[in-house]
């Protein structure tokens, strides 16, 4: 008869257990010839509290895009019990190259997070290309990728989104051309005080030449203050680094990038028509009432508005991002365009700064205000300077330091402050220290109200476009005008934030490559397509409050697993419903290449 079977020594289990997780580490080793000696219940002891945390919620968040081998490497352990002393490693091939354990818990639940526990593995002292897994109990391992150039296969993905979004042209490469009749809009104007945000046909009624340039988002109008900031940025970008950028499809032989610029610069031209007349918008609410239909299939064709006041909001940003492309493409020894450019340019700004143009103008629907700003200054002190950028002309100069625009609060569509005090900087001590305070009010957001994600500002209804705007501000800013350690803490925590390392574990940017990527875009056109939207950015986490507010027109599961990782101030779903979390508007779609870009630049990262 067969001996009976051993049952194996409880506590010999435990210890093997563990240091298979990679719990204990060498200390596991040192302990397996003493399992029998007079400190054996200490040790036991020990290794079950180590071992408790493997029954609580625990999940890591890194960035999953990769990161290039000086670039801060820094993981977050969520947790709802204290991991502190918990022991972490990071293999490659199998074989041990950094090991540690979690300190104490760096913030508790709050606004950013609603997990008790919030721990960070810094091995940022990993610097050789491969592949790595960070190991530690009660977690699946989290694999990543240091690689010499890890954003640059990324930097015109969201051109290929922008490109889809082209209205008039029919070279989207996913579907035909759209709302040819808005070469032929009827003129509205303001009913009342443009402040109010009302609008009327023109009389006597008549028309403009309004085709072209980008649906804003997940609808199909066009504003003007928009298209002009993505024209600016995508030009911003290219300069940088003009080398990252391939030739576009189809015949321009331009950089995609500039291929895309230009796209959005040849609208900005038809936009003052006459002395009189200024294109604000283009389509109205009326375009939010139509339901779920394709472009070239929309019903309002040829009889979408055209919204026109005499705005300094959206005249100095059309008359910048004119004035840098005309410098951009003359230093391409395309004179045509460099002349066409530079005179309209002149020819808005100037228009723009006589008594009867009007501060501001935008359309008010019952949900909300559409892009609204009510100060000129910033935008128009961009665009002085870069006409005197252009011109070398002084008198752009001292009209740009008359402007003077505040430090800001944000980054966006309608901030463009930091652009203007950067651009000013080296001229004017007092932009330069306005630059300073924004940039320095962003750190002190991190490091008093962002933790445990270093976020630089509140949450808004497209909060991670702004964070991507803001980075952007913080890298330049530390390029340009000396080196600051924290603004490019700053700059690189949302690259991380954006690709992984947040609440919900995700890449906020559309790419299968990716294994964490979002999939559900609030998008008429991917959505009756069935295309996965390569390069959308989405606008991430938004306020609660806002958010509360607008659910009704959101079909949202409440067993929904995002719930679990949203907070009393944020929260975000990867739900083609949701317009405040899921939607990919123009402005960000630039920023994220300029943001790529900036992480691609050579020296240290």
């Amino acid at each position: 008869m067969a001996a009976p079977r051993r049952r194996p020594d409880a506590r010999r289990e435990i210890v093997q257990v563990i240091c298979a997780r990679g719990l204990a580490d060498t200390r596991c080793r040192a302990q397996r010839g003493r399992l029998m000696g007079r400190h054996l219940n200490l040790l036991i002891l020990a290794l079950l509290a180590l071992a408790a945390p493997l029954h609580a919620e625990l999940f890591l968040r890194w960035n999953q895009a990769g990161y290039a081998p000086g670039q801060p490497k820094v993981l977050l352990a969520l947790s709802d019990a204290d991991l502190a002393g918990q022991a972490w490693t990071v293999t490659r091939a199998g074989a041990t190259v950094r090991h540690g354990t979690f300190g104490p818990s760096t913030t508790g639940a709050g606004d950013h997070t609603p997990f008790a526990y919030n721990h960070t593995a810094d091995f940022s002292a990993l610097r050789e290309a491969g592949d790595y897994t960070f190991i530690t109990a009660g977690a699946a391992p989290a694999t990543f990728r240091i690689a010499a150039a890890p954003y640059e296969r990324m930097v015109s993905l969201p051109l290929l989104h922008l490109r889809r979004a082209r209205s008039g042209s029919p070279d989207t490469g996913l579907r035909p051309l759209s709302h040819p009749g808005d070469a032929d809009a009827p003129v509205f104007v303001p009913d009342g005080d443009p402040a109010n945000g009302q609008w009327k046909p023109a009389e006597p009624a008549r028309t403009v030449d309004a085709l072209g340039g980008w649906y804003d988002a997940g609808d199909y109008i066009k504003f003007t203050l928009n298209q002009a900031a993505t024209a600016y940025h995508l030009l911003l970008a290219y300069r940088l680094k003009p080398e990252l950028f391939a030739k576009a499809p189809g015949g321009s032989g331009l950089p995609d990038v500039l291929d895309e610029a230009r796209h959005g610069l040849e609208f900005l031209m038809k936009v003052h028509p006459d002395r009189d007349t200024f294109i604000i918008q283009v389509a109205n609410a009326e375009d939010h009432s139509q339901g779920l239909r394709l472009p070239h299939q929309d019903k309002l064709d040829g009889r979408r508005p055209a919204l026109c006041a005499l705005s300094r909001v959206h005249m100095g940003a059309t008359a910048a991002a004119l004035a840098l492309g005309a410098r951009t493409f003359g230093e391409l020894g395309r004179a045509d365009d460099m002349a066409r450019y530079s005179v309209m340019a002149r020819k808005i700004y100037t228009r723009a700064r006589e008594a009867d143009t009007v501060p501001t103008a935008f359309e008010r629907d019952k949900v909300n205000d559409f892009y609204r700003d009510p100060d000129p200054t910033d935008q128009m002190a961009v665009a002085a300077m870069e006409l005197f950028a252009l011109t070398d002309d002084e008198t752009y100069l001292e009209q740009a330091k008359a402007y003077a625009p505040p430090a800001a609060k944000e980054v966006g569509w309608g901030d463009w402050n930091w652009l203007a005090n950067a651009a000013l900087a080296p001229h004017d001590a007092a932009a330069k220290q306005r630059l300073r305070d924004e940039m320095a009010g962003y750190v002190q957001h991190v490091r008093e109200r962002g933790a445990p994600w270093g976020l630089p500002s509140r949450y808004v209804w497209g909060s991670l476009a702004r964070w991507v705007g803001i980075a952007n501000a913080a890298r330049e800013t530390a390029r340009t005008h000396g080196p600051a350690p924290e603004l490019d803490a700053l700059y690189w925590g949302i690259v991380d934030y954006t690709f992984g390392r947040n609440n919900w574990g995700v890449s906020f940017l559309f790419d299968e490559q990716l294994p964490n990527t979002v999939r559900q875009l609030y998008s008429p056109v991917y959505r009756m397509l069935k295309v996965f939207p390569t390069g959308a950015l989405s606008e991430g986490p938004g306020g609660r409050k806002l958010h509360d507010e607008l659910s009704k027109w959101f079909k949202i599961s409440p067993s929904d697993p995002f719930h679990r990782f949203n907070t009393p101030a944020g929260v975000f779903f990867d739900n083609e419903t949701d317009f405040m979390c899921q939607e990919a508007t123009i402005t960000a779609q630039a920023d994220a290449v300029l943001f790529l870009v900036l992480a691609s630049l050579p020296g240290k990262n």
